[in-house]
């Protein structure tokens, strides 16, 4: 799998959390090879107790998870999130992916009426607004997989 370092006209609204590649957008990741455990961000290790904290590796998860929880929100984000309009209603759901961890996100481009629980979604980077220079400033968000 390769890294594609930047996307032309798309800039990361948080930098370090998703990268593109060649097999879609990845959330990044880290895992302790000592405990076992992966960590998000890949910068927020939290080992389990008695682990010597020694073997850590950078990793990206697969693009694709299970809908461990989700709810639909009818009203927006509060600041400092920023979108060009508003995007209600949204899902914010909790993926659990292959790897064992769970993560947070938005839940778009999907029917929301036709969420469950155990679906499976795959990661893609969501438009937010532009910047000032005319770049998408995107983030990670998911959406069904059809």
């Amino acid at each position: 799998m390769q890294v594609i370092d930047k996307v032309e006209g798309k800039v990361p609204r948080l930098p370090d959390l998703f990268s593109w590649t060649d097999e879609g957008v990845r959330i990044r990741s880290a895992k302790c090879h000592d405990c076992d455990t992966y960590f998000f961000p890949e910068y927020h290790a939290q080992h389990r107790p008695d682990c010597p904290r020694e073997n850590v590796e950078k990793v990206l998860l697969a693009n694709k998870g299970k809908l461990a929880t989700f709810t639909i929100q009818h009203y927006m984000c509060p600041p400092p999130f920023k979108t060009t309009g508003d995007i209600t209603p949204y899902g914010l759901g909790l993926v659990e992916f292959p790897e064992g961890i769970s993560v947070a996100g938005l839940i778009m481009e999907t029917d929301l009426d036709s969420l469950k629980i155990g679906q499976e979604v795959e990661t893609f980077d969501y438009v937010l607004y532009k910047d000032e220079d005319g770049n998408d400033v995107v983030t990670w968000a998911f959406r069904a997989v059809k």
